[in-house]
């Protein structure tokens, strides 16, 4: 059938099928394909009387019917089974169902693993059917393998109507033999051809008893001659199957060291090609390898050249601060001088009644800011109460005051020194703060 007769039925189907372009393209590759066109499959659309019925005694709507012959290779021959392959409508999301269909001389194989007695074919390829990646032309490859493996059905005996043999079982007899054969030989044709001239030579002998025997002698060279002939051409059938078989066993071998060649080749150059990238990766870790090394060292470099920078900017603020402090000092120490000098130079006009040689105790400790004053005056003040309350000790054992008068007078230098020897913790904790 061809494409367009088979889109005109499949398009008659349009209602029936969900995808009916799929249904087409498969049809379609299964029909041209190689193993379609050794088949000879053909489409048959019958919508009157192509239902599919089920097991549950319900049919489903007129679908598109392929039917053909399946081809098996079984012991060297090549066999063609007549099938029937159902596409349901829900084709391609369920699998399509097929038939063995065999003719009035042929009987399905009791027990069979992939077909049931109904003819019902079941395969793994049905079972684990997937729209995505199952087709018909998978299928029918699948049922040829298998079923050249184990074949379904075989031709019944010329003496058994229907029935099974006289011991309950088959014994795995031939397939189906009046089915179409595709590999026969020349020997067969001439044998028969022979054998049949030998029957019609028998028959004309048998007719001409009567006849002289120069006939029958005639006829006999006649029948050997043609036996003769027949013998010969089996026989350069066979030399000729035994001839190709040697040179396809040849051409095998040749096919085979070629292959090994080919093999050996290519693992040759796999294994150098290995040997070159494995090397060149060495390489190439080995260079990632010290531009690692490299690149720490000179993270740590830097960051040890940081840290030395940071450790030089505080060393050089704190340089700073000391110069600025040692400046400070320096004109204190000028001022002191300066005010010293003043001081000798106004006692030498003054014209003082000291001999020379003796100090001033006030010239002694001179301060050089205000709170070296403050702590000058209060260090004096301390020590002239601690002084006074000795002396007034002295009093109060002699008997020069009394006891009352005692105790007011060193309660009041009590709470004077207190004063003043917490003033001079106040300026000394400023002046520490200050030199930080």
């Amino acid at each position: 059938m061809s494409s367009d007769s088979l889109g005109t039925f499949i398009h008659r189907l349009s209602g029936v099928y969900r995808d009916p372009q799929r249904v087409l393209r498969d049809a379609k590759s299964l029909i041209s394909s190689p193993l379609g066109s050794q088949l000879g499959l053909i489409t048959c659309v019958r919508p009157s009387n192509e239902a599919l019925m089920l097991n549950d005694g319900s049919s489903t709507p007129p679908a598109l019917l392929l039917r053909g012959t399946l081809p098996m290779t079984y012991q060297a021959v090549t066999y063609n089974i007549p099938i029937d392959m159902y596409l349901p409508p829900p084709y391609p999301l369920q699998s399509p169902t097929v038939f063995i269909r065999p003719m009035a001389s042929m009987e399905i194989k009791d027990n069979h693993r992939h077909v049931g007695l109904d003819g019902r074919v079941y395969l793994p390829y049905l079972h684990d059917w997937r729209p995505g990646t199952h087709d018909l032309r998978e299928l029918a490859v699948w049922m040829s393998s298998l079923f050249g493996a184990e074949p379904p059905c075989y031709a019944r005996p010329a003496n058994a109507n229907g029935s099974a043999t006289s011991n309950g079982s088959h014994n795995n007899p031939p397939p189906y033999s009046q089915a179409t054969v595709a590999s026969s030989s020349h020997t067969s044709s001439h044998a028969s051809s022979a054998y049949s001239s030998i029957s019609t030579a028998a028959s004309t002998s048998t007719h001409a008893t009567n006849n002289t025997n120069n006939a029958q002698e005639e006829m006999r060279k006649a029948l050997e001659r043609e036996i003769s002939e027949a013998n010969m051409v089996a026989e350069t059938a066979r030399r000729a199957a035994a001839e190709e078989d040697r040179m396809e066993a040849a051409h095998k071998r040749m096919q085979r060291e070629h292959e090994q060649e080919l093999s050996s080749m290519r693992a040759h150059a796999t294994s150098k090609v290995q040997f070159e990238i494995h090397a060149l990766f060495m390489g190439v870790k080995e260079e990632l390898r010290l531009e690692l090394k490299n690149q720490k060292q000179l993270e740590f470099g830097k960051d040890r050249i940081e840290k030395l920078l940071n450790e030089g900017g505080e060393r050089k603020g704190q340089l700073e601060e000391g110069n600025k402090e040692m400046d400070e000092a320096i004109g204190g120490l000028e001022k002191w001088l300066v005010a010293v000098k003043e001081q000798k130079s106004t006692a030498a006009d003054n014209g003082g009644k000291e001999e020379r040689g003796q100090t001033k105790a006030d010239l002694m400790a001179l301060p050089v800011d205000t709170h070296s004053a403050q702590m000058l005056a209060l260090s004096a003040e301390n020590a002239a109460i601690d002084d006074c309350i000795y002396f007034l000790d002295r009093a109060l054992v002699q008997g020069s005051i009394s006891v009352e008068v005692f105790l007011k007078e060193v309660r009041k230098l009590s709470k004077r020194q207190f004063m003043a020897k917490g003033h001079l913790i106040k300026i000394a904790q400023t002046r520490a703060a200050e030199y930080r």
